[in-house]
């Protein structure tokens, strides 16, 4: 890959079957918020969901401060550098990805630093997803415009955030979007979705998503 990505090219990625799910893995595979807000609280501040963002939302407990951008990032990178025994499976996701598996490809898509990709790679190992990952700061959209190439049948790609999907939508406008998003912290404030994106409450939702396309 590409020095703002990290994993296997596209071009080597095995393409067992005609269709491919793409997913995002924060939020979508592995809990994001939960875990982000226990560091938060090692930190001294709580997350305000007041909005569909964190920068503003996070204040200290002592004096009502809001955190800055970059306090933000350094407390993200902690808890990159600590995924392995910080962030959890989204419940659910370890049935439905073993069941999708026999009738479509699965790669995971994260928007990452790619410093950051063993250690991903470890966690997910671990949980028993070895399916094939990218880690990528490049946009969402223009990866899966490329692995559209690759792949004749469908393409679904599963993220929590609506500008992922608008990404997509834009670069890839074949691709069937699917939104979901594990915590509901930040439901309420949701932006509204891509004209086409369907929305998953769970992995059981998701799977029957998945299915219905694939299946059509």
């Amino acid at each position: 890959m590409t020095k703002a990505s990290a994993g296997p090219r596209i071009d080597e990625l095995e393409r067992r079957r005609d269709a491919l799910l793409i997913l995002d893995v924060d939020e979508v595979v592995l809990e994001f918020i939960a875990p982000f807000q226990k560091l938060l609280s090692d930190h001294g501040a709580h997350l305000h969901a007041d909005s569909f963002k964190l920068t503003g939302n996070v204040r200290s407990m002592s004096t009502g401060t809001a955190l800055t951008g970059n306090e933000l990032d350094q407390i993200t990178l902690r808890l990159y550098e600590e995924q392995e025994t910080r962030q959890p499976v989204v419940e659910g996701a370890h049935a439905a990805l073993r069941a999708l598996n026999q009738d479509i490809d699965i790669l995971f898509l994260t928007a990452m630093q790619p410093s950051y990709y063993d250690h991903r790679r470890r966690l997910l190992d671990r949980e028993g997803f070895t399916y094939p990952m990218i880690a990528t700061e490049r946009s969402k959209g223009a990866v899966v415009s490329d692995l559209s190439e690759r792949w004749d049948g469908p393409i679904v790609f599963v993220d929590d955030l609506p500008p992922n999907l608008q990404s997509v939508r834009l670069s890839c406008p074949s691709a069937h979007l699917v939104h979901l998003m594990a915590n509901d912290v930040f439901r309420p404030h949701l932006p509204p979705l891509p004209p086409g994106a369907t929305p998953a409450r769970d992995w059981s939702e998701a799977e029957r998503i998945v299915r219905r396309i694939i299946s059509a």
